[in-house]
């Protein structure tokens, strides 16, 4: 066996057409990999990472493998040897093992000049090192267990001729067919249980998944069961003359029927190793039990296809790895589907962006510069994710605009897996939660909080009701929101608003502690700020919150139009900082403010967090900028402020808190207070809550949306819109995303919290040395081949002239 093995290498080494095939292998890698511009372009795409090799190889193995393999059995049969061997003390499966291990052997030498690449990504990563080793070798054993199958099929196909070139045509149609063949038929109008058998036994489903470096046992399985039934048939075609067709083909029968039971008996008992750093493929246990509550299919459509920039394309890919992810635990498929609108006539692809917005999915331009000058496209970054026939569109791209490109697609890609299962929870919801507005005080109408409502209403049905009417209800709201209060509160209803939170219920408030008159500004060049006295500072306090009566001033803050010519000439506007209307920032460690973009705010106040009470946790969720400035009302409000030059002498505190996160048992404002003459309800006083959580928000601003009244129709615009500057701020998004933390009880926001390690390459080096690593990883491999082969033939001189 051993001097069959030691055979099929030398002569590999010995022959012109091994190294022809070494070579063409390991060429076309590093022109693909290196040079050649494309998708498929490691220095193009940026990114510290193999990914490209691992989607490559599998083409070039098409090639490669059958050309290694064709002559394996071919050649016997044509020389008339085979028989010879037949004969040798050896059984038949012995000669065939001895076959493919000569195989698998040629493989990796063939791959293994390509570890270069490995070092190269290594050098190149910003800073050096900076790349995920573990996801790397975990991909690197996928390419080994393909290239393992590869040649067992082009072993099978070499022992059905004597013809060299018809066993590599063979064996390239069944590997093409074996690899993508199967998704192929799939993909037609089958019914879905048949689909998704036909999936598991095509080699693209696995390899996708190992390829990643994520080690699952189903994975492992299929590749080595499906190679081992290669094998066994490759020693049945060698013994067709000894025994029967029919014992043959009931001997292949009853393996083929071992390997399917042996599947689905995987499907229910494995296990599954992520072998990368962050555990990025791994799904968190609050998505493996939303996933067991599925009760059909779900179809995703992404809607990013065509020629896009890596930044998109990463996206794309890291789509459809979280949805691999998805059915690996999944008893129902997520199918996905990819289209590319631009496919389609002008016509129908206007419709289906009509379609897409109404939706809620957001458009982006893409701008891309050829030959010909500067082309720009219209893409979604989103997609629709239908379950029992109901869509929703999930918008997958997070723009913040104070963060760079690469900080946004990471971002995009950390919270995938929270948007998918956001919207899985939605689709799957068969009753809508509560939320309530709070009425009584003069709060913010429907009109000026319509934007949110709708934002909303997506998840929870939303309801406007007095302090008194929700302890009237059978069943408590899941949340409570007060939207900027006008009038003081009475004690009745701050009693009522207290027992809500008493018994579990979730509260947030957005309160403006000072009271400033927009109208004496607009008609004047100043007005006066002073404090406003809403009844809450005691029960707040109790809580564990003061929300102070002073104003924040901020050098980031909304630009707005001033008129700057002079009397009795034509207005000339231009843009001044005003800096009573700060841009805050959310707090990035927290879920909820994670990855947002900044908040538009108007005349804000500062927040201090008190006592310390252990059972109530208390976060930061919003605070203003490093160059901040807070004042004392009451206090002159002038329009002059626009004039004050931004320096660190006046604008000398950083990061003001103006919203915070209150979550644990609460003690009751009115323990051991007479309450009879405002308990008209007559409802039994609680002293110690319910686990509840509260968002104490010190503007009522944050939460309100502009209305205007046109030719009778009122019209409303975005939360968050800056009418001088077009822009929509993170108002809503980071509005909602509080609601769902304080409506959470199945732990889902949790998913917002992943972090994923940026991980680029380095562009000046790149820039530099662009030509030097292009002729290292295209050159060296083959220069590494030659070496091999130099010293082989010369050992094999020697041996010969000795």
């Amino acid at each position: 066996m051993y001097s069959l093995f030691r055979k099929e290498i030398t002569s590999f080494f010995g022959s012109l057409t091994g190294y022809l095939i070494a070579v063409v292998f390991l060429l076309a890698n590093g022109l693909f990999l290196w040079v050649f511009p494309g998708n498929y372009n490691i220095l193009e795409n940026g990114y510290a990472s193999l990914n490209s090799y691992f989607s490559l190889a599998p083409w070039i193995f098409l090639f490669l493998i059958p050309a290694l393999t064709m002559r394996l059995f071919a050649e016997e049969k044509r020389l008339g040897t085979l028989e010879i061997l037949v004969t040798r003390p050896l059984s038949l499966f012995q000669l065939v093992w001895s076959k493919y291990l000569a195989g698998v052997v040629l493989v990796i030498i063939c791959l293994l000049p390509t570890l270069i690449y490995f070092y190269s990504v290594y050098a190149l990563g910003n800073p050096v090192g900076n790349w995920d080793s573990g996801a790397a070798w975990g991909s690197f054993i996928g390419l080994f267990l393909l290239a393992a199958l590869y040649v067992s099929i082009g072993l099978l196909a070499s022992v059905l001729t004597d013809n060299q070139i018809f066993a590599f045509v063979v064996s390239l149609f069944l590997s093409f067919f074996f690899y993508t063949g199967f998704d192929f038929i799939a993909s037609t109008n089958l019914p879905l249980s048949l689909s998704e058998f036909l999936l598991n036994i095509g080699i693209n489903e696995h390899y996708l998944s190992v390829s990643r470096g994520v080690v699952d046992s189903r994975d492992l399985i299929y590749f080595i069961s499906v190679t081992f039934f290669m094998l066994v048939l490759t020693s049945m075609f060698l013994q067709q003359k000894q025994k029967s067709f029919k014992a043959q083909l009931k001997k292949i029968l009853a393996l083929f029927v071992a390997l399917i039971g042996l599947f689905i008996i995987s499907q229910n008992i494995f296990f599954r190793i992520d072998l990368t750093t962050e555990k990025r493929y791994s799904l968190s246990p609050v998505s493996k039990e939303l996933l067991n509550d599925l009760e059909a299919p779900v179809m995703v459509d992404f809607f990013l296809a065509g020629d896009l920039p890596a930044g998109f394309r990463n996206l794309q890919k890291a789509v459809e790895e979280k949805i691999q992810d998805i059915n690996a635990y999944s008893d129902y498929r997520v199918y996905y589907q990819l289209t590319n609108p631009y496919d389609f006539s002008a016509e129908d692809r206007n419709d289906l962006f009509d379609q897409l917005v109404n939706m809620g999915l957001q458009p982006t331009d893409v701008r891309r510069t050829t030959d010909e000058g500067t082309s720009t496209s219209l893409i979604f970054p989103g997609a629709v994710i239908t379950y029992k026939d109901i869509s929703i569109g999930v918008n997958l791209l997070k723009n913040n605009i104070s963060l760079a490109a690469e900080t946004n697609w990471n971002n995009s890609i950390e919270t995938l897996e929270y948007e998918i299962m956001r919207a899985l929870q939605m689709l799957m919801g068969k009753q809508k939660d509560e939320v309530v507005f709070l009425s009584g005080q003069d709060e913010l109408s429907e009109a000026e909080t319509y934007s949110i409502r709708l934002a909303l209403a997506e998840n929870y049905s939303v309801k406007d009701r007095t302090a008194e009417e929700i302890l009237q209800l059978d069943t408590l709201p899941k949340a409570l929101i007060i939207a900027d209060p006008q009038i003081a509160f009475k004690e009745k209803d701050k009693f009522y608003i207290d027992q809500y939170l008493m018994r579990g219920g979730n509260i947030m408030w957005l309160v403006d502690p000072v009271q400033v008159s927009l109208d004496s500004l607009s008609m004047g060049e100043s007005t006066i700020a002073f404090p406003k006295d809403l009844n809450l500072n005691d029960q707040l306090f109790r809580y564990g919150i003061r929300i102070n009566t002073d104003l924040i001033q901020d050098a980031d803050c909304i630009q707005i139009p001033v008129n700057s010519s002079v009397g009795g000439n034509s207005a000339g506007y231009i843009s001044a900082s005003w800096y009573y209307s700060p841009l805050l920032y959310p707090s990035d460690s927290h879920v909820i403010g994670r990855d947002l973009t900044q908040l538009k705010s108007e005349f804000v106040s500062s927040i201090d967090t008190v006592g310390n009470d252990p059972a109530v946790q208390k976060s930061i969720l919003l605070h203003s900028s490093d160059y901040s400035r807070v004042e004392v009302t009451p206090m002159e409000v002038s329009l002059q402020i626009i004039d004050t030059p931004v320096s660190n002498s006046y604008f000398n505190q950083k990061q003001v808190p103006v919203g915070a996160l209150l979550e644990g048992t609460f003690s009751s404002v009115f323990k051991n207070r007479m309450i009879d003459e405002f308990n008209t309800l007559g409802i039994e006083p609680l002293s110690k809550s319910s686990p509840a959580r509260m968002i104490v928000l010190a503007d009522g601003s944050i939460i309100a949306n502009k209305v205007s009244n046109r030719n009778g129709q009122i019209q409303t615009l975005p939360v968050g819109y800056d009418d001088y500057s077009q822009t929509t701020f993170g108002n809503k998004e980071f509005l909602v995303n509080a609601v769902n933390y304080l409506c959470d009880d199945t732990g889902i926001m949790s998913l917002r919290s992943r972090v994923f390690k940026i991980r680029l390459l380095d562009k000046v080096q790149i820039n530099e040395d662009k030509l030097f690593w292009q002729l290292l990883n295209t050159l060296f491999p083959l220069v590494l081949i030659a070496i091999l082969g130099l010293i082989f033939n010369f050992l094999r001189i020697k041996k010969y002239r000795d």
